[in-house]
C-alpha cells in the first residue's frame, strides 16, 4: 500500500477512536467526575486568573479545563464534559470529511484528551488512556498541515517509523514483562486457567473462555507470545 493512503487510513482509525474515548469519557462523568461522584474533577482544579496560562500548559498537571472554567465560566464538571463533546465533534469531522484530517485538528483532539486525562485521575491512569496520550501526539506529527501542504513528502517516513516504533514497543514489552515477572504461571502456561475469572473488565463470553480445555488454554498463552514477542519485531 502506498504510504499517503497508510498515513490516510491511519488517521482515520485514530479519529475513530478519539470518538469513542469521548463518547465513553462523557457518559461517566457525572458519576466519576461530577461534583457528587467518587473523584470530584472539582478538588483538582484550582487555578487564579494570573496563573492561566502556566495551568493551562505549563504547569505540574497542566490541563485545559482551566481554559474553560476561566474563560467560558463553566463549572469543573461541565468543562470536563465539554471537552468531552468538543473532541466527540472534531474526530467526527475527521471521520466524515478528508480535509479535517490535519495537524490542526489532531493536536486539538490530543490537547482535549491529554486536559482529561490530566484531571481524570485513577480512573485516567491506565494503560490504554497513556497509550492514547502518547498515539495521540505522533497522529498530530503524521497527520498533514493543510495549510501549507497535503502532498506525501520523503520526511513524512520518519513519523509512520514512530508509529511503528510505538506498536513495537507496546506489543514487545508485553510479552517480554510477563516472562521477567518471573510468574510461575506465565512460565508454566497457565495464566490463562485464571485469567477469565480475574480480568478487571470481564466480558459476558468469560465465563465460557474458562471453561475452555486446559490445552487450549495453554496454546492461548503461548500464542499470545508468539504475538507479543516474535512478530512486533516485523512491524519495524
Amino acid at each position: 500500500m502506498e504510504p499517503v493512503k497508510v498515513r490516510d487510513w491511519f488517521l482515520w482509525l485514530v479519529a475513530f477512536v478519539y470518538l469513542w474515548a469521548f463518547a465513553s469519557l462523557y457518559y461517566q462523568i457525572p458519576g466519576l467526575y461530577g461534583d457528587h461522584g467518587i473523584l470530584p474533577v472539582s478538588s483538582v482544579l484550582h487555578c487564579v486568573a494570573d496563573d492561566l496560562f502556566e495551568c493551562a500548559f505549563s504547569g505540574p498537571k497542566p490541563t485545559g479545563l482551566h481554559l474553560f472554567v476561566e474563560w467560558i465560566g463553566l463549572s469543573p464538571q461541565h468543562a470536563m464534559e465539554f471537552a468531552a463533546v468538543l473532541g466527540m465533534a472534531i474526530a467526527s469531522l475527521c471521520i466524515v470529511f478528508t480535509s479535517f484530517q490535519c495537524f490542526t485538528m489532531f493536536i486539538t483532539l490530543w490537547y482535549l484528551y491529554f486536559s482529561c486525562f490530566q484531571a481524570g485521575q485513577t480512573f485516567l491512569w491506565f494503560q490504554w488512556d497513556t497509550l492514547l496520550v502518547e498515539a495521540g501526539f505522533l497522529t498530530a506529527m503524521v497527520a498533514p498541515f493543510r495549510l501549507l501542504r497535503s502532498e506525501w513528502l520523503p520526511h513524512d517516513n520518519v513519523t509512520l517509523f514512530l508509529v511503528r516504533w510505538l506498536a513495537f514497543r507496546l506489543m514487545f514489552a508485553s510479552g517480554v514483562v510477563k516472562l521477567t515477572s518471573e510468574c510461575p504461571t506465565w512460565w508454566g502456561l497457565t495464566a490463562l486457567h485464571y485469567h477469565f475469572e480475574s480480568q478487571c473488565i470481564p466480558t459476558s463470553m468469560a465465563y465460557f473462555a474458562h471453561q475452555l480445555p486446559d490445552w487450549m488454554k495453554k496454546l492461548g498463552v503461548a500464542s499470545t507470545y508468539l504475538v507479543e514477542i516474535f512478530i512486533p519485531p516485523l512491524f519495524l
